[in-house]
């Protein structure tokens, strides 16, 4: 959580996006909240995938979603993407630490 705190201390908000459930339905704002807090976070805002607007599944249909999760930064001035970054377990994903995103997050602000 210390991570977390530091993010949002850079000025970034987290916003986590719950795609599924463990069993494999759709992810509700109820689902990614009782997971966040699992995990021992009570930081950031929950959004379930199954409830995204104008289509339910937009984070999961997205090209930074292709069977894994994903970290993007935008910039709230420009709603421009600037940085993505993906993990799980298939081949080819970043899997980078809190840490690491902390970094790329504090760089970002730095260049603002």
């Amino acid at each position: 959580m210390q991570v977390e705190q530091q993010i949002l201390d850079a000025g970034a908000q987290i916003i986590w996006v719950l795609e599924q459930d463990s069993f494999l339905q759709p992810g509700t704002p109820e689902g990614c909240r009782n997971f966040v807090d699992a995990q021992g976070s009570s930081l950031g805002w929950c959004v379930g995938d199954a409830e995204t607007m104008p289509v339910p599944g937009t984070f999961d249909n997205s090209p930074f979603s292709k069977a894994r999760g994903f970290d993007i930064v935008v910039v709230r001035e420009t709603m421009t993407i600037v940085y993505s970054t993906n993990h799980g377990t298939t081949s080819g994903n970043e899997n980078i630490t809190g840490e690491q995103l902390l970094a790329e997050i504090q760089a970002i602000a730095a260049g603002l």
